[in-house]
């Protein structure tokens, strides 16, 4: 069993009021509203993670912040003169930051706008910060840059998905063509023993790749970090881009098995896999999996990894009037927007 990953946020972005994200089960299905704050969590999580590190540095993590959200204290909820960020694992501090919306004055010149008032830079924690990867919303392009394409350099919060990446095409990872077998069996790809010696990337511009496939590919980190563990985290935002409803249900409940397999099998730190999803399709593909299981020759893994009830979370992020709210319930919960949008149909 993993330990408990803990993200707390309060006056930033747009959360005027705290939320505690626990991230303690196999699977947790975020998921929320437009603007509601989805991809900013997944964005802090990365920073933070990225600047575990033995020696404290106020400036590389304002810097970090600055490269994802612009100036530091613009991240500060409007209502507020000062948020607040932390991240925990199993109830130990990992790393506490304020963030001012005005300049503070200190006698360091570079805790202007951060601070770091709790920090725990211990080696082990920092070598599962290192393994952890997210993979944002930007995930696709980035895949293209890997795959041979032009892209300007990754943002902090990319820096350890490309590096995966990167190593696992270096390596040509059986990982790689696991992830490409939904489209090999449905006949939209043909097999091969190496997609990168003689498969869909050789001879090829990797700009006009199907942008399928290339969803396909960006999601091999996530699932190496499931399969091998000893991470904080890992994360994918939209898992449903650029991929056909049945791939959508497939990929959802083979990253799905790939967390329980981890879970179970992981002598110590399974990462915990954190989903953002707005896919009515991929949130029904869940949900059979929890109730029944999903049989189908395009889930890989047999149905002793299946998740129950149990094994997963939703986190719903919500409005009411300009405060975003929060819950959390077991299982798979379809959020209010989805319902709403089932009755206007």
């Amino acid at each position: 069993m993993g330990g408990k990953l803990t993200l707390s946020v309060e006056g930033l972005g747009p959360f005027s009021e705290k939320l505690i994200m626990d991230l303690d089960t196999p699977l947790t299905v975020l998921v929320g509203d437009t603007g509601t704050g989805k991809s900013f969590l997944l964005r802090l999580f990365s920073v933070l993670l990225k600047n575990l590190r033995t020696t404290l540095d106020a400036r590389a993590l304002e810097n970090d912040l600055t490269s994802e959200f612009g100036h530091p204290r613009f991240v500060v909820h409007e209502e507020n003169e000062m948020g607040r960020v932390s991240l925990s694992y199993s109830n130990e501090m990992l790393i506490d930051v304020k963030v001012h919306s005005k300049p503070l004055v200190t006698s360091e010149a570079y805790s202007d706008f951060v601070e770091i008032e709790g920090w725990k830079g211990s080696q082990p924690y920092i070598e599962l910060a290192e393994r952890s990867v997210m993979a944002p919303d930007e995930r696709i392009p980035l895949a293209r840059y890997v795959l041979g394409a032009s892209w300007a350099s990754p943002p902090p919060s990319a820096s350890a998905f490309t590096n995966i990446l990167l190593d696992m095409r270096g390596k040509e990872h059986w990982l790689l063509e696991e992830m490409l077998m939904p489209m090999m069996e449905e006949g939209l790809l043909p097999r091969a023993r190496s997609y990168f010696s003689k498969g869909i990337v050789a001879g090829y511009d990797a700009r006009n790749i199907s942008s399928a496939a290339v969803s396909l590919l960006s999601l091999a980190p996530v699932a190496l970090r499931l399969h091998e563990g000893r991470a904080l985290l890992a994360a994918v935002d939209t898992v449903e881009l650029h991929l056909s409803p049945l791939l959508q249900a497939a990929t959802a409940v083979n990253l799905a098995r790939w967390a329980k397999k981890g879970w179970l099998e992981c002598e110590e730190n399974p990462a915990p896999l954190l989903l953002v999803t707005h896919s009515s399709v991929v949130l029904s593909a869940l949900i059979t999996e929890v109730e029944e299981g999903v049989k189908d020759k395009l889930v890989r893994l047999p149905d002793r990894y299946r998740l129950t009830e149990d094994d997963v979370k939703t986190v719903i992020l919500y409005r009411e009037g300009r405060v975003v709210k929060w819950d959390v319930g077991k299982g798979i919960i379809p959020p209010r927007y989805l319902r709403e949008y089932a009755r206007f149909l």
